[in-house]
């Protein structure tokens, strides 16, 4: 549903998850994943399993995970808070499973910090197609500038896991250090360090390089891609 709950609900992109007709683990549990094999260029570089390399097809997503939302859920045993980051799953060995909303809750908001990036941010999306395409990589950069220096640094990305995918350590490289392509390039590469290609989706491990360094260069200008 076109909702910002039905958003966050949206099930990871798959060729063979749509195909009824081939095997596929998140539609049914122990039968295999053709994607391994198969035709897998918009597949997952980072966090897959053996079981599963789909990825998560929302943009809205990347950018809460990058401003640290949480999501609100209800059930008739109360309410819990879920920080973005820990709502999607890897695929595991249960890629069936998306996220960590349990079958008797409802989503019923998403709250955002008061932290937004407001002077500092972008949001790149590389795709087959300039309008109505998924994602091949996204970044979501939000800084915090102290002059040409990176107070705060967010990094999320889409169309590269099972998840919006945050890196943590990636963002402590760029934290008080000046805002420069060679801080950018270290940062990108610490991003793909553990990043895995399946044959067809090779290209996405140097791309999302690219695209990174790209969209801290737009957040620090607080130009906007077109």
């Amino acid at each position: 549903m076109a909702t910002n709950g039905g958003n966050l609900m949206q099930r990871t992109r798959c060729y063979y998850f749509y195909d009824t007709a081939t095997p596929c683990n998140k539609r049914e549990p122990g039968a295999g994943c053709s994607a391994m094999d198969g035709f897998n260029r918009i597949h997952a570089i980072l966090g897959a399993s053996d079981q599963c390399i789909a990825t998560h097809p929302s943009d809205m997503c990347v950018a809460l995970a990058a401003l640290e939302a949480s999501v609100q859920v209800q059930s008739s045993e109360g309410q819990r808070q879920i920080p973005f980051t820990n709502f999607h799953r890897l695929p595991g060995d249960t890629p069936q499973i998306d996220n960590t909303l349990q079958p008797y809750e409802i989503v019923t908001a998403i709250d955002l910090p008061p932290k937004g990036f407001a002077e500092h941010y972008c949001y790149l999306k590389l795709r087959d197609r300039a309008s109505y395409a998924f994602a091949l990589v996204s970044v979501a950069a939000a800084l915090e500038m102290d002059g040409d220096r990176i107070s705060t640094a967010r990094l999320a990305l889409g169309g590269v896991a099972h998840k919006p995918w945050r890196d943590s350590e990636a963002e402590e490289i760029l934290n008080g250090k000046p805002a420069t392509v060679e801080n950018f390039q270290q940062a990108a590469t610490a991003v793909v360090r553990n990043a895995k290609g399946y044959g067809e989706n090779d290209f996405k491990i140097e791309l999302a390089q690219h695209a990174i360094v790209r969209a801290l260069q737009l957040a620090v200008s607080t130009e906007q891609p077109a």
